[in-house]
């Protein structure tokens, strides 16, 4: 086998290996189910977001950004860093596609050990982008 073979044998999977996140996240759980609304369809995909320095705290973890529901669009909430409630878990926002054809999202969100939700916590440091807080979908090239 010569060389140049080897290399582009190896390559693709050193790639795969460098791909792994260093980021500190948090513990995930699954969302329960009376976090799943009916919507009319599923949100957009993510929005790129810009990583900003970590803060110098202990138990803080890296949040994604995430698309939120309101009433009849989505609206795109930006990530960061936030400070992980002690004993919680986080999970991520689901879509499901029911059997009889309708669309079921569950926004993101903190629960305690007993599976209790907790109020949104806002980012210590935020992703810089979107500028916004909130984007609405239609503001994204799509």
């Amino acid at each position: 086998m010569t060389a140049l073979r080897r290399i582009l044998t190896i390559a693709p999977f050193a790639t795969l290996l460098g791909c792994g996140s260093s980021l500190p996240l948090p513990e995930s759980v699954e969302p329960p189910a009376s976090a799943f609304v009916e919507v009319p369809y599923p949100p957009p995909a993510a929005l790129a977001e810009t990583l900003v320095s970590k803060p110098d705290q202990p138990d803080v973890v890296w949040v994604d950004g995430e698309w939120l529901f309101r009433g009849s669009t989505y609206a795109w909430q930006r990530g960061g860093w936030v400070l992980a409630p002690k004993k919680a878990r986080y999970a991520k926002s689901k879509v499901v596609f029911a059997r009889d054809g309708r669309v079921l999202f569950a926004a993101a969100g903190w629960y305690a050990e007993n599976g209790e939700p907790l109020e949104r916590i806002r980012p210590l440091s935020p992703a810089v982008t979107p500028v916004n807080d909130f984007t609405d979908e239609s503001q994204t090239a799509r």
